[in-house]
Parts: C-alpha cells; sequence; structure tokens
C-alpha cells in the first residue's frame, strides 16, 4: 500500500505541477496582453486628446511665447481630460504645464531630450511608457506636433500615471491565482479519486504478484475494465499459468533427477570451481561413510580424505577435460573404483566438476576367479589329457603286443578317462547352477532318507577303509530342497568325509534344530585342515593337499558345487576343522 500511495501521490502532484505550469504560462501570456491592451486603448484615447488640443491652440500663442494664456488653456483642459498636460515649444522649452505654475515652469529643464518631444517636433506622434522621476510614478506620455500649416512650431503632450492600469492588473492578477487556487484543489481531489481508481487494479496485481513470488501460483488477477490494465492483468495471468506449467515440469524433472541421483548405484560427487563440494548421493555416502548434510560446501579433501580423487578432481578444474581412471580404496575397506570426472561448463567457463566412481571390486574379483578358474581348468585337463596321450603314444608305439603290460597302460588310460569325464561332469553342474535358468523345484524332503541313500552308494568306500558311519538325523526332520540337489550335497560332503579320513575312522552325520531352518553336519575323524586354508576351502579347485587329492580322484569342485546349491536354497555353509583331528562341514537348509 506504500507503493501505491507513493504512485498516486506522485500522479498525483505531476498532474498538480503540469496543471500549475500551464496556468502559469496562461496567466504571464493574459497578464501582458490585458497590459498591453489596456495600454493600447489608454495611448489611443490620448492620442485622440491630444488631436484635439493640438487644433484648439493658436499658433501666435506659441510664437510669443504667451505663457499666461496657455496656463490656463492647459488647466483647464487638464481639468476635463483628468491627465497631465504639458506645451513644449520647437526648441524643447516648457511653456506650460498643468501640474506647475509659471514660476516652477521656468525652472523646469529642457525636454528636448525627450523621446515623445523629439518624436512630435519631427512631425510625428510620439508615445512611450516609463518612470517619471518628477511624479515618483510609471507614466504613459503621448506627444502630438503643433503645427502652423505645414510648419512645427512645438509640441502638447499629455501624461497619464499607469497606476489604473497595474490596479486592474491587480485584480486580474488576484482573480487568476484565486481561480487557479480554485482549480488546483479540484484538480487534486478529483485527481486523487480518479487515480486511486485507476490504481486499484495495480493494487490488486501487485498483491497477485506477490503471492507468485511466494510460490502460489493459481492465484490470478480477475480484469474490471477494457483498458491497457486489463492488458496487463491478462498478460500476468498468462504469465503466472506459464510459470505454473513450468515450475511443474521442473519439479517433476528435477524429482525424477533426484531419484536417478539418490538410486544410482554409483557414488556421484558434483563439486564447484573452487573444489567445494555442491552434493553427494547415498552411494558416496555408504562408500567412505559420511553424511551428505556434513560435507555440504566444504573442500573435497577435508570431507574426503583419498589424495588421488582429489588431484584427478583438481586436474579435471585447471585444465578442463574429462578424466577416467582405475582407483583403489584402501580404508575403511579395499575396493577398486572405476572413476570418470568431467568438467560442468557455464557457457565456456569451467563451472564446477561432477565425478562418477563405479564400485568394480566385484568385477575385478570375478576377472581375477576367472583367470584362475581358466588356469585351473587347464591344468586340471593337461595332467590327464598328457597320461593319456603319452600312453596311447606308448602303445601305438609297440607297446599294445607287449602282453604283459598292456592291460596296465590301458587301465591307466582309463582311470585318466574317468578323472575327465568326473572333472567335466562337475563343471557341467557348476555352470548349471551358476546359470540363470537353473530353478530348483523345491519340495518337502526327509533329510534322514537322503543321507542313507547317499551312504549307500558310498557304501563300497568306507568298508574299504573300515569306517564307522552314524546317521544320527532324526526321521522327523524335513526340508524344502530339490531332492536332486540335496542328495549331491549329501554325496559329495560323504565322499570328502570317506576320502580324507583314515583307515578305521568314524563318519557322523547329525543335526541341530535353528527354529526356521535345520544345520547339518558330516563330521569325519581325517586329516583335518589347516586354519591357514579354510578360508578358501570352498573355492573352485582348491585343493589343501594337491598331491593327494588327486590320487583320491578329486576336481577341487565339490565343495563349490556344495556351497553353490545350498545357498540357491537360501541356507549357509560352513566348516570347522583343526589339524589331525578331522573336520566338521555344515549347512543349512529351511524346514518344510
Amino acid at each position: 500500500m506504500k507503493i501505491i500511495r507513493s504512485l498516486t501521490f506522485k500522479l498525483v502532484l505531476s498532474c498538480l505541477f503540469i496543471i500549475l505550469i500551464s496556468f502559469g504560462f496562461v496567466a504571464v501570456f493574459l497578464e501582458r496582453n490585458l497590459e498591453e491592451n489596456m495600454q493600447e486603448e489608454i495611448k489611443t484615447l490620448l492620442v485622440s486628446q491630444a488631436g484635439l488640443l493640438a487644433n484648439q491652440l493658436l499658433p501666435r500663442s506659441l510664437l510669443h511665447e504667451d505663457v499666461r494664456r496657455l496656463e490656463d488653456f492647459v488647466v483647464q483642459q487638464s481639468a476635463q481630460a483628468g491627465c497631465r498636460i504639458t506645451v513644449v515649444s520647437k526648441q524643447g522649452k516648457v511653456l506650460a504645464d498643468s501640474e506647475k505654475r509659471v514660476k516652477q515652469i521656468a525652472e523646469m529643464e529642457s525636454h528636448f531630450d525627450r523621446p515623445e518631444i523629439r518624436s512630435a517636433l519631427s512631425g510625428a506622434i510620439g508615445v512611450e511608457a516609463r518612470y517619471s522621476l518628477t511624479l515618483k510614478k510609471n507614466m504613459l506620455y503621448v506627444a502630438v506636433p503643433l503645427k502652423d500649416q505645414e510648419q512645427v512650431l512645438g509640441a502638447v503632450r499629455l501624461a497619464v500615471p499607469l497606476t489604473q492600469v497595474e490596479r486592474n492588473l491587480n485584480i486580474t492578477r488576484k482573480t487568476v491565482v484565486s481561480g487557479g487556487l480554485i482549480a488546483l484543489g479540484l484538480v487534486f481531489f478529483l485527481g486523487l479519486y480518479f487515480i486511486t481508481r485507476t490504481i486499484r487494479p495495480i493494487n490488486h496485481m501487485i498483491q497477485v504478484s506477490r503471492r507468485l513470488s511466494e510460490g502460489d501460483f493459481s492465484c490470478r488477477v480477475i480484469p474490471v475494465s477494457h483498458d491497457e490494465i486489463s492488458e496487463l492483468a491478462l498478460t500476468l495471468n498468462t504469465m503466472a499459468h506459464h510459470i505454473e506449467d513450468k515450475i511443474k515440469e521442473l519439479n517433476t524433472r528435477n524429482q525424477q533427477l533426484a531419484a536417478i541421483f539418490n538410486s544410482m548405484g554409483e557414488g556421484v560427487v558434483v563439486t564447484d570451481k573452487a573444489g567445494r563440494i555442491l552434493a553427494i548421493n547415498p552411494a558416496i555416502e555408504r562408500i567412505f561413510g559420511i553424511a551428505g548434510r556434513d560435507v555440504a560446501g566444504r573442500p573435497f579433501l577435508e570431507a574426503i580424505r583419498n589424495n588421488e580423487i582429489a588431484e584427478i578432481i583438481g586436474a579435471v578444474l585447471r585444465e578442463g577435460e574429462s578424466v577416467s581412471r582405475e582407483i583403489c580404496l584402501v580404508l575403511p575397506v579395499r575396493k577398486t573404483f572405476q572413476m570418470n570426472a568431467a568438467p560442468i561448463f557455464e557457457g565456456e567457463v569451467i563451472n564446477g566438476c561432477l565425478a562418477v566412481i563405479h564400485d568394480i571390486t566385484e568385477i575385478k574379483r570375478l576377472e581375477t576367479m576367472r583367470r584362475d578358474f581358466v588356469a585351473n581348468v587347464s591344468h586340471e585337463l593337461k595332467t590327464p589329457l598328457t597320461t593319456i596321450k603319452g600312453f596311447v603314444e606308448t602303445l601305438l608305439g609297440g607297446a599294445l603286443e607287449d602282453r604283459k603290460n598292456n592291460r596296465a597302460f590301458l587301465k591307466i588310460i582309463q582311470s585318466h578317462a574317468e578323472r575327465l569325464h568326473t572333472l567335466v561332469n562337475d563343471l557341467l553342474s557348476l555352470a548349471h547352477l551358476e546359470s540363470k535358468e537353473f530353478a530348483s523345484r523345491l519340495e518337502r524332503n526327509n533329510l534322514r532318507y537322503w543321507a542313507d541313500t547317499a551312504l549307500a552308494d558310498a557304501r563300497p568306500q568306507w568298508q574299504k577303509k573300515s569306517l564307522t558311519v552314524k546317521n544320527e538325523l532324526p526321521p522327523e526332520f524335513f526340508v524344502l530342497a530339490d531332492k536332486d540337489n540335496l542328495y549331491q550335497v549329501f554325496s559329495n560332503l560323504i565322499e570328502n568325509a570317506i576320502k580324507f579320513n583314515r583307515d578305521n575312522g568314524t563318519v557322523i552325520i547329525f543335526c541341530q534344530d535353528l527354529t526356521s531352518q535345520v544345520k547339518v553336519c558330516v563330521e569325519d575323524t581325517g586329516i583335518g585342515i589347516p586354519e591357514k586354508d579354510l578360508p578358501r576351502i570352498f573355492e573352485r579347485f582348491y585343493r589343501v593337499d594337491k598331491a593327494r587329492s588327486r590320487q583320491l580322484g578329486g576336481t577341487g569342485l565339490g565343495l563349490s558345487i556344495v556351497k553353490h546349491i545350498v545357498e540357491k536354497h537360501q541356507g549357509r555353509v560352513g566348516v570347522e576343522s583343526t589339524e589331525d583331528f578331522g573336520s566338521r562341514f555344515w549347512f543349512t537348509l529351511p524346514k518344510a
């Protein structure tokens, strides 16, 4: 409202100022015009009266300078005409004056230099308005020549004070000023009224604009007329509608970007041109164990103490070029990242840096596993293939006819072929378990039944080593599992318990109730596993004693297969072992 009042009074004062200036010009013009007209009327009257007086004066009175006669004449005519009359000779000497006596006339100075007298003595009518030093007032002088035929004998001058003119002008001035003040008063109040009515819609638009600036884009201006202000109101409404649409669009886009930013698995860091952090996403918070609200506005190296990342960001901000580099993080855990950093430009000026940090630790681990897997597979295949190839070449070289040794050579070839067959089957099983197409047929299965089945199939092996085998699984325990997978788990664990057991040793199978799951244990009294090898025992092709494992026909994949099967069934596997005292392998499965 203060702005509106100010604008209202500015407009009113502007109108008053314009009217005052215009009125002043009119008053000055009117005054001058009126003054000129009044003086012109007086001059015309005086010229007419002077002409009449000139006709009445006798030439001989001038020639003989009959002062008495001339004095009586001017005094008489002055009383009738109401003006001062002066008669001047040809030489400019005052002969008679209605305001002076004869004695005083003799003391008067020559009037020859008076402009109006000079004009009259030259035969023309002289008119002059000036201040009279004698009478101390403004006077209007009109002088006409006194002629005898064509000869100028002197001049008669009529003078009237301009007091009446000034009085009339003062009256006119007062009238004009009074009228002007009244007009200004009317203009002020009427202007205030009409301008206030005109400004009222602008006041409403200001209120609407204020609400728009506060984010309320639903308000609109209601046009009340069909003038420019109405056009402004319609334009404001259109602008508000467009801004509302743009704000909604920007909010939607910001929400989408925020959702993408927060849900990205890659860590994202945004910095300004000085290297201060503007934003980080939850992935960065998880990687470095920090909170976004605590690091916003802080220099990168102060918030995240990693010199390598800070150097990359600094290089991007200096050179304005994208950088892609692999970095390693030691603390809080050892991880490998692929970092891509790019400059953020505002026009052609670098205004910040966007860094995306992708955790490739798992990819690196898988690459390492793949390399190890290929190397292990190659190594596992090379030994039996080399053996088979050597004995085949021996047989083809003539040993086939050696009845004493040829069958022994063939048995060796058969043994290594079976080893290859087992290895290929285990690899196929492992590949099937890791494939997306693998799907377990979960059904209710009795643990004791499948343990007995696996033990029965392995009876020749454990009887050969005179082992004592105990199945202490209760018959009432049922689990949700694929029966083929469950059999394979028992078969692999029992096979290992037999292979790495001592003669006359023991194999015990028992379980523990874990509420929603069952923990099954396969315990043996074998050679045990060194503590340093326990963390890697379930890795592919990992063997504690490689020579002994190959001698016993192991492929190094059995425990890895067990782990994959159990984890596919939402369970866990583990091992507890003491070297030379035996091992206990366990796994968990959900109850049925």
